[in-house]
């Protein structure tokens, strides 16, 4: 890595400085409250980091969870930050309440009754619906009649970073500013999760940790990919390796890596493409 990475500033927004943050329950409490202020979170009983959830037939895909948050009342909350929008975002929002649902909700022999109220919400650096609100709130609706609602004890939130500050409550502002990287004064919830992220940006092991998970993550994907590929189909890994590496360029770019660094990064990958198509792929983001 170049001397310039080790000065970059990881922010709210880097996977782990976000757990880091979040770890903290009374912050996290403040944080859903301030997302979710339609209902009243009295205190966070459990809460989860990096929270896999795995499938021992290993013939469904493994999720893992950012921040997997329990209250007081038994409600269930999914938080992710999402950094690069790839134009999948409701699909990956229903894929992950199903897996909640399937590993917390519902326990063996219990009826749908027994569904715990649950709450998908996905921070974004990026306005995936594109009305340029801060907030955006989904639940089921009848389509002729959007007074009668499906009751499915779900609620999915978007937090777009990118939206209009005006018209929202204090708390939300800052919650973006935060993940904007700017300045916010006047809060003790905030001024908490400043000093954390700068503490955490002064620690050079802190540091090591987040390109070694940034690295592993990556990896892991890869695999997870070649795992649905049949094996000894050379097309077949060729368009998973080109895939695979269209979706690892933005991902890294938008984490503040530099074109040579990606380059370095995805040709010890043993993707089966020459330095040239590589070097195609990558140059596509970067004109």
């Amino acid at each position: 890595m170049s001397t310039d990475d080790h000065k970059k500033f990881y922010g709210f927004t880097e996977d782990k400085v976000f757990g880091w943050v979040m770890e903290n329950m009374e912050f996290c409490r403040f944080v859903l409250q301030t997302v979710l202020p339609e209902i009243e979170i009295a205190k966070v009983e459990n809460l989860y980091l990096q929270k896999e959830l795995n499938n021992p037939d290993r013939e469904s895909k493994d999720v893992r969870l950012d921040i997997l948050v329990t209250d007081r009342d038994g409600r269930v909350y999914d938080v992710e930050m999402q950094i690069a929008d790839e134009d999948n975002l409701g699909k990956r929002m229903r894929y992950y309440l199903s897996k909640v649902d399937a590993h917390y909700t519902l326990e063996k022999k219990k009826s749908y009754r027994d569904l715990k109220e649950a709450y998908i919400i996905f921070l974004c650096d990026f306005d995936f619906p594109g009305k340029g609100r801060l907030r955006y709130s989904y639940h089921e609706y009848e389509d002729q009649d959007r007074s009668s609602m499906l009751p499915t004890n779900s609620t999915k939130v978007i937090i777009n970073a990118k939206g209009k500050l005006d018209g929202n409550s204090k708390d939300l502002q800052n919650l973006v500013k935060l993940m904007r990287g700017e300045k916010i004064v006047g809060s003790k919830h905030f001024d908490y999760a400043q000093k954390k992220i700068e503490e955490i940006n002064e620690d050079p092991i802190r540091r090591d940790q987040i390109m070694d998970y940034e690295t592993k993550m990556l990896e892991r994907e890869q695999l997870g990919e070649e795992r649905g590929e049949k094996l000894g189909e050379e097309r077949g890994r060729r368009e998973q390796s080109i895939n695979l590496t269209e979706n690892t360029v933005p991902q890294l770019k938008a984490k503040g890596f530099q074109r040579d660094e990606i380059l370095d990064f995805i040709k010890h990958q043993h993707t089966g493409l020459s330095d040239e198509e590589i070097q195609k792929i990558v140059d596509k983001y970067y004109k």
